[in-house]
């Protein structure tokens, strides 16, 4: 449980950090309450989850800050050294993400920025859930 602690802790540091949009926000999405799940099943799918929230955001911000920017794949990567045993979802979730927003994004401007940003407003949710259920 010790390594789940800690990529809970990195992750939601990640988000946290992250520098916030030079954009106005969108207005924040409607907090879902946290329903009391436990189990193996509920933390892959936080993870895949995850993922797929990383990859996107990876996508949006190589398209914007360049392809040296790699702030989010290196915190992907972090993610798969702790919890190697879903090393192969995990990627498939972050490819899948990339693949999503490269679909809907061929250049930077205002609409790419914001998404990137409300990726990252969810991913910050996603750890916080991840972090909480771990907290107890």
């Amino acid at each position: 449980m010790r390594i789940r602690e800690a990529v809970c802790a990195v992750l939601l540091a990640a988000f946290i950090a992250a520098p916030a949009a030079a954009q106005p926000q969108a207005q924040p999405l409607p907090a879902e309450p946290l329903a009391p799940q436990r189990g193996e099943e509920w933390y892959s799918g936080q993870l895949i989850e995850l993922s797929e929230i990383l990859g996107g955001s990876h996508f949006l911000r190589i398209l914007c800050e360049g392809r040296d920017d790699q702030r989010w794949r290196d915190y992907m990567r972090g993610v798969i050294s702790r919890e190697p045993e879903y090393n192969a979802l995990l990627v498939e979730g972050f490819n899948r993400g990339y693949r999503n927003e490269e679909a809907r994004f061929d250049r930077c401007d205002d609409a790419a920025r914001q998404m990137e940003a409300e990726l990252r407003a969810r991913g910050l949710r996603v750890a916080q859930g991840l972090s909480a259920r771990h907290a107890n």
